[in-house]
């Protein structure tokens, strides 16, 4: 693990494959509860940590999707998030969120661009 550290929004990215199965599939109460944490200012504070992996030059989200897509619908740029960052890339960040139990969806779709995470 290369540690934990507070990163902004617009430090983030996330596959396309986990990005797509993440609207279909999210809990509208989590994400409702993300958003109301973001619009009070208690989001930075929000525990655990995201867990994201770095290649070198971005940070791939790969847990607590919610709060990425939460922040990316309120367009809050500047909005930081506890993360957990270890070494790895999309394909890491993909494996991940695909080891947790109930994240479902079919993640063996061929790989596609990144989002980056000031697109709308």
């Amino acid at each position: 693990m290369l540690g934990c550290d507070y990163l902004k929004f617009l430090q983030l990215r996330i596959d396309a494959r986990l990005l797509t199965l993440s609207e279909k599939a999210l809990d509208d109460d989590r994400l409702m509860e993300a958003t109301n944490a973001i619009r009070c200012g208690a989001m930075r504070s929000a525990r655990p940590a995201m867990k994201v992996f770095f290649d070198g030059c971005q940070f791939w989200v790969a847990s607590h999707l919610h709060r990425y897509l939460a922040a990316r619908r309120l367009d809050a740029s500047h909005q930081e998030f506890w993360c957990e960052i270890e070494p790895g890339c999309s394909v890491s960040a993909v494996e991940y969120a695909r080891s947790k139990p109930g994240f479902g969806g079919d993640l063996r779709l061929p790989p596609t661009r990144a989002f980056a995470s000031n697109m709308g």
